[in-house]
């Protein structure tokens, strides 16, 4: 019984070992060429962080850039976190990346904004900027370059985003909403509360949750119109939570209206908001 009990402490102390050892180690060229073949975005993700530190060839490092147009966002992020822990490839990649923005197709400017996203600095906000307002970039490109300018997450983005709230795409608008919420030293949404009655449920829902995490107080009185009356019970939700936010004892006849909502999450959130009231 001893001896059972020593082996399973001596097997667990290894695996305890061996664990950590193994975050960004083990990994190799082959490898992410056998995960990108098998076609797993969480695979080949898994490889390029397991690979973060290997010796890279000229045909490995082709062959990872060659990632960055993946039809996968989620290995096209993988693949730029890749070039951001190598200085002399990053370097190389952005620059390319900030001329393509002026010059590629839809489709390589949003590979390029993807990129930029995890690799970029504040000085390629302008090209970021310059590239929505080209003519013939079609509105996934703008999301994506919109989303690149909330992942760098510069306070000089909010010019840009604030324009792009009027963007004639419904997912451009939604992404610049949310995109809003990360900037750095941000301690207002006043761009934001003009959407909270958007004709599109996807940028009503986000823009609820913006104004409300910022307390806009200048989106009170929409709020309070939506929260009795959006046909989305996600939006009306939001609303109530954000009047909460706000705390304006004028919101109360509008969560009381609310409290009696057809959805019982925003009869809940009402009843939660009402208590907040000032």
């Amino acid at each position: 019984m001893t001896r059972t009990i020593s082996i399973v402490i001596l097997s667990a102390s290894l695996l305890a070992i061996a664990g950590p050892a193994q975050a960004g180690r083990g990994g190799n060229f082959d490898r992410i060429r056998a995960a990108a073949q098998n076609g797993s975005p969480d695979a080949i993700v898994a490889e390029l962080e397991r690979a973060e530190k290997i010796p890279c060839s000229d045909e490995c490092m082709n062959f990872i850039e060659g990632l960055l147009a993946h039809d996968s966002y989620y290995v096209r992020d993988g693949a730029a976190w890749w070039f951001a822990r190598h200085p002399a490839q990053k370097a190389v990649l952005e620059q390319r990346s900030v001329r393509t923005l002026s010059t590629g197709t839809s489709l390589q400017v949003r590979n390029a904004a993807d990129a930029l996203g995890r690799i970029g600095h504040p000085n390629d906000i302008a090209d970021l900027a310059g590239a929505l307002q080209r003519s013939g970039i079609d509105a996934e490109a703008r999301a994506h370059v919109v989303r690149a300018i909330g992942k760098i997450a510069h306070v000089s983005g909010g010019a840009v985003l604030a324009d792009a709230m009027s963007d004639s795409s419904a997912l451009v608008r939604a992404e610049a909403v949310q995109a809003w919420s990360v900037l750095l030293r941000q301690d207002s949404a006043a761009p934001v509360a003009a959407l909270v009655t958007d004709t599109d449920v996807s940028v009503r829902r986000a823009a609820t949750q913006v104004v409300g995490r910022f307390r806009e107080a200048s989106a009170r009185t929409s709020l309070e119109q939506i929260v009795v009356s959006d046909t989305d019970a996600a939006v009306r939700r939001n609303a109530a939570w954000a009047l909460g936010r706000i705390g304006d004892a004028g919101s109360r006849a509008a969560l009381t209206t609310a409290s009696t909502d057809s959805s019982s999450l925003v009869r809940m959130t009402a009843k939660a908001a009402l208590r907040l009231l000032h």
